[in-house]
């Protein structure tokens, strides 16, 4: 689908290609193109885009089915490549789609393979609102968009948390710690992304204006803002990573304790018993000449010997306080 949307004063109109040719010709107010790959031939794409004047490296990245996310400067417009949002799956789990910005003096394009929800809730603000962006600050604020539904989903894994850490320690441990690693991956995959992005929006802060191919002027504070909702999204990441991985070393380091319980005890029990069944493997042999075998008392004076023996080590395992 190819939706043109006319953006100016008193000229606010969407349409299709008609609307394309008809900035062309007046050049008047701002034009956004936005394309969504789907159902169309990628052959097309490219001419549409070729004809606008878009650089031909900038057009093979953007069709690429993956690429990091990235920033550079051609002549006449910039193209930034960013990591969208197409569906929210979980609060950590999300359909990601890369959206391709080609950002001019006086038109944006945008280039998504799925239905962004960073651009729809832009959308949403109507018309009249979008008429006061130039075409760098609308793609900040679809980035914005897309960033602020990363955000609400990592913030609400706060509570999932919280939930994991009581549930812990329950019988239910063991589901408990395949939701925590599962949750390590997400936030694994989130943080390089997150990572990516905050390397492109500070590259972006600190570029000197006189080299940029457009005018930024008055949108230092809308670019501040971007680059510092990606940090804060990789930080929120890394702090839920560090959570998840020391809850999990934490109930390991419990069961692990509790474990070393058992086998003390174990062994206090094995330790008690090997001399008693060494005394006992000795005189359960039917030798016929033992000498104690003869001796009246023999058998109370084993097992006598054996408790004495039992009686010391209980006594001393007590004393070490093994048990």
């Amino acid at each position: 689908m190819i939706t043109t949307y006319l953006l100016g004063k008193g000229i606010n109109q969407t349409g299709g290609l008609e609307l394309l040719e008809q900035w062309r010709s007046s050049s008047q107010g701002v034009m956004w193109l936005d394309i969504q790959l789907d159902g169309h031939k990628e052959e097309e794409v490219v001419q549409l885009l070729k004809h606008l004047n878009c650089h031909p490296l900038a057009i093979t990245d953007v069709m690429r089915k993956r690429h990091p996310p990235k920033l550079e400067m051609f002549s006449d417009h910039i193209f930034l490549l960013y990591r969208g949002v197409s569906k929210v799956v979980s609060s950590l789990e999300f359909n990601h789609q890369q959206v391709g910005f080609f950002i001019g003096s006086n038109y944006l394009i945008t280039v998504h393979p799925q239905p962004s929800l960073g651009i729809e809730k832009v959308l949403a603000m109507g018309e009249a609102a979008l008429e006061r962006f130039c075409p760098l600050g609308l793609a900040l604020n679809i980035v914005h968009s897309s960033a602020g539904i990363y955000l609400e989903q990592v913030l609400s894994f706060e509570g999932e948390l919280a939930d994991m850490e009581d549930r812990l320690y329950s019988d239910k441990s063991e589901a408990v710690l395949a939701d925590l690693a599962r949750s390590k991956a997400d936030l694994i995959k989130l943080k390089r992304m997150f990572n990516y992005q905050c390397t492109v929006f500070q590259d972006l802060r600190q570029l000197p204006q006189d080299q940029l191919p457009i005018n930024c002027q008055g949108l230092e504070h809308q670019i501040t803002d971007v680059a510092e909702r990606s940090e804060r999204l990789y930080s929120l990441c890394q702090m839920h990573y560090d959570i998840c991985g020391d809850m999990m070393e934490g109930y390991i380091s419990i069961t692990s304790h509790q474990m070393n319980i058992s086998m003390r005890v174990l062994t206090v029990v094995t330790v008690v018993f090997v001399p008693l069944t060494f005394l006992a493997g000795i005189y359960g042999m039917n030798f016929q000449f033992m000498p104690e075998l003869a001796f009246k008392f023999s058998y109370p004076a084993v097992i006598a010997l054996m408790v004495v023996i039992a009686s010391i080590l209980i006594v001393m395992f007590k004393r070490k306080k093994w048990f």
